[in-house]
């Protein structure tokens, strides 16, 4: 089988997951923690030795994307990025004109972190803004307000960042489309090269679940969440953003490369507690409890490449690993469909037959003339591609894909 070979020397990004926040806001359900600053300095030295360790397993590598994600990266001191840069310099060779990108929460942008930040490499700010909208802000649990988030960007202005992302999100409860647009309007004023649009999702076990279900809150009517999605399209398409992904939008010449990545289904590295890694026809995650990370990598002992016979059974055998799972072919066909679907140079029926040697027309959904009749997708001899109308229902016909009705 290709997963029993040797590991393949062929990522070229890697993701760092810092799982601290100042606060958990109610609507989050990724891997991150508050209240346990304690173990920062022993967390990042922790990082840094899983850096080490798939540095001797891959020798060599040429990265040309590093992403910071959380929880919040920014709310740690920058000393703690820098130190993990220098130790991903020591261990790889970073291409000359890499993107590293680091998330941001607006309070934590001040001048002199920014200053930092740049000195250490960091090209790239993802800033969660979410909303300009105070009430707002305080609904979905967010410790910034519109004055700290608009200084936040003053401030990336000030130090002339070139290149930074905001990400906004729909479709929360009482959001009105007048304020979504004042906050797309406002926003743009500050010259982002990006914009990451996020549907406000009620995910189960979060403090936000529980509210729906004891009827505290209503999720957000289906025509205001309409009206809503379409104005956020018509505002940025207006203003020479375009739409490359479903969810982000970029000025031209600055798609997301680290992103790009993910999309484009390509090999990647994840280190920290909770980070997943797709290498090898192997796609692995590690151990989430941040405690228990920083234990288990306490024992952890460097290979190099040539003593690895069958990756999937190393993998077995890594103490920090949680879980792994190998990307069968029917699998890697079915995500190739949804992550060529998501982009807006959409789905190319010949490259897909190349790529896989097998004839597409086996994997799409029997109605699929539906999808097209409700101007969900459009498609000639070789593209298929969705409409704004189809982004917006996008996981309907995902679903059609994945779990087949007719089939």
């Amino acid at each position: 089988m290709e997963n029993q070979n040797k590991p393949e020397n062929s990522f070229e990004s890697i993701y760092v997951h810092i799982p601290f926040c100042e606060i958990k806001c109610p609507y989050c359900d990724f891997n991150a923690y508050s209240d346990v600053d304690h173990l920062t300095e022993n967390l990042i030295n922790s990082i840094e030795k899983e850096i080490i360790y798939w540095g001797t397993l891959f020798e060599n590598q040429k990265i040309k994307s590093i992403f910071f994600g959380g929880g919040t990266p920014s709310w740690i001191e920058s000393k703690y990025i820098q130190n993990i840069i220098n130790i991903i310099k020591e261990n790889f060779n970073l291409k000359k004109d890499i993107e590293i990108t680091l998330e941001c929460n607006p309070l934590d942008l001040t001048k002199t972190k920014v200053d930092d930040y740049q000195h250490s490499g960091i090209n790239r700010f993802s800033v969660g803004i979410q909303s300009l909208n105070d009430k707002t802000l305080k609904f979905i649990g967010r410790n910034h307000n519109r004055k700290g988030a608009l200084n936040a960007l003053e401030n990336l202005n000030d130090k002339k960042a070139k290149n930074f992302s905001v990400d906004i999100m729909f479709g929360i409860p009482y959001q009105t489309v007048a304020e979504i647009k004042e906050t797309v309007e406002t926003l743009i004023k500050f010259n982002p090269t990006h914009f990451s649009s996020y549907s406000f999702t009620i995910e189960p076990n979060t403090p936000f679940h529980k509210f729906v279900k004891e009827k505290k809150i209503k999720e957000l009517d289906e025509d205001t969440y309409i009206e809503i999605f379409n104005t956020i399209y018509s505002t940025l398409k207006k203003n020479n953003y375009t739409n490359y992904e479903i969810s982000n939008w970029a000025l031209e010449g600055y798609e997301s490369i680290h992103n790009s990545n993910y999309w484009d289904n390509k090999n990647f590295l994840g280190v920290g507690p909770g980070a997943h890694s797709y290498l090898n026809e192997i796609r692995f995650s590690n151990i989430k409890s941040p405690k228990k990370y920083i234990q288990h990598i306490s024992k952890i002992q460097n290979n190099s490449n040539s003593q690895i016979n069958n990756f999937n059974e190393f993998i077995k055998t890594i103490n920090f690993v949680y879980d792994h799972e190998i990307i069968t072919k029917d699998i890697k066909q079915k995500e190739y469909i949804i992550f060529a679907l998501r982009k807006n140079t959409g789905l190319s029926k010949s490259k897909f037959n190349n790529e896989f040697n097998e004839n597409i027309e086996k994997f799409l959904p029997e109605n699929l003339n539906n999808f097209i009749d409700y101007n969900l997708i459009k498609t000639n001899d070789d593209i298929i591609k969705l409409t704004d109308k189809g982004k917006l229902l996008s996981n309907e016909l995902f679903r059609e894909i994945l779990y087949p009705s007719g089939k």
